[in-house]
């Protein structure tokens, strides 16, 4: 059972590293090879994290696109004003409103976080090999 319970820890902690990364990395190429388009504001929503913006634009190729800022800073725009859109030319679902925040608070978190899961996710492979081997062998 103890085996089981580490393996299932290991594997959780393992899952969020990679999603952490793949979001970093994801904000990275945002910033690197986004493409910049114009929007239109449609209206607004508000969560856990803050207020967010829906905004409607097009992307290189012409296609119609919605998406909703999450973490609105500063002043929310009125309902149809322009907004400046940053998107993935290859996967335009991909995008966030400009200018694209700096990654130095995403980077040093993930400086912090990382290693820790990671080391979490390690000492638990290697408890549970350690429990497997002294029951079993």
């Amino acid at each position: 059972m103890a085996v089981i319970l580490l393996l299932a820890l290991s594997f959780v902690v393992f899952f969020v590293l990679r999603v952490l990364l793949l979001m970093f990395l994801e904000r990275l190429r945002l910033k690197m090879r986004g493409a910049e388009a114009e929007g239109v504001c449609t209206g607004y929503s508000s969560g856990r994290y803050g207020n967010g913006v829906a905004i409607d634009f097009e992307d290189r190729d012409g296609r119609a696109r919605h998406m909703v800022s999450h973490s609105w800073r500063g002043v929310l725009p009125e309902v149809g004003s322009r907004v400046t859109v940053v998107h993935l030319p290859r996967s335009p679902e991909v995008s966030d409103v400009a200018p694209i925040r700096s990654l130095v608070p995403n980077a040093l978190y993930l400086a912090v976080a990382l290693p820790a899961l990671a080391a979490v996710g390690a000492s638990g492979i290697l408890l549970a090999i350690h429990v497997v081997r002294g029951v079993w062998f």
